[in-house]
């Protein structure tokens, strides 16, 4: 059984994957849950958890890490993690250049599992949207994505991630070819661009659409998530693939050998 310290306890996706833990009770135990307020903290999780605290030392003791809380406070957690040699599955979003560059040098001393989407479905959209871009290196590239209300970074994480994936493939960085906004701009659009389009509204847990456009002809990637069991269970599975490995860098991509 593996125990499991998760931080980020009170969110949605926090809330998700304590749910998954109590009902895989001969696989996880939700040793220790991290909240921002304990006095604010969620009636379920209590009866969940075996402890529940808004400091990171009660992870003293646990087998791995989960983070989905807020990318400042994972900076932190990192380095607690490293102090006492924990691995850590980090599907918090929104990090920085900088704050990148601080979850691989952490890498390089610990193991570290950097998801900006757990979901089985979407990791493997990440690998056909690659072949895609190899094989039609001429069509040009849209990104779209919505999310619920309450999404605070945009694009979203699996948006950069799907930009960074076609602009790898074709051996250019993102940062030269994303395209963000278009408002105001009065010029054509360039070939090589990645465009990136935002929807925030309601309850939508998570939709991305690549579309691959050429003349004459569209070819279209989509993914849906309808709940948020798909990202709890896939964070549970990077837990169990990330447990007793070396240092480094890991991805979704590793733990389903893509």
């Amino acid at each position: 059984m593996l125990n499991i310290g998760l931080v980020g306890a009170n969110g949605r996706m926090g809330k998700a994957i304590a749910i998954q833990i109590s009902n895989k009770p001969n696989q996880f135990n939700l040793k220790c849950a991290i909240v921002n307020n304990i006095n604010n903290i969620d009636n379920e999780i209590k009866h969940i958890a075996q402890t529940c605290s808004d400091s990171f030392t009660t992870l003293k003791d646990v087998d791995v890490v989960i983070d989905f809380s807020e990318a400042k406070n994972c900076v932190a957690l990192l380095s607690y993690c490293l102090e006492n040699k924990l691995p850590i599955v980090i599907g918090t979003t929104g990090f920085n250049e900088e704050e990148q560059k601080t979850i691989k040098h952490y890498a390089l001393k610990i193991p570290v599992l950097h998801a900006p989407n757990t979901s089985l479905s979407v990791n493997v959209l990440f690998k056909a949207a690659e072949f895609i871009a190899k094989k039609l290196d001429h069509f040009e590239v849209e990104i779209t994505e919505a999310h619920h209300r309450y999404k605070k970074d945009s694009p979203s994480g699996t948006a950069i991630k799907l930009g960074e994936t076609i602009a790898n493939a074709r051996g250019i960085n993102l940062s030269d070819c994303a395209k963000y906004n278009r408002f105001g701009v009065n010029e054509i659009r360039k070939s090589n661009e990645i465009g990136f389009s935002v929807i925030r509204g309601g309850d939508i847990i998570g939709m991305h659409d690549v579309q691959f456009i050429s003349d004459g002809e569209i070819l279209s990637l989509k993914s849906q998530i309808n709940n948020r069991a798909s990202f709890a269970n896939g964070a549970l599975l990077a837990a169990q693939f990330l447990y007793n490995k070396p240092a480094g860098l890991y991805s979704m991509s590793d733990v389903l050998e893509l």
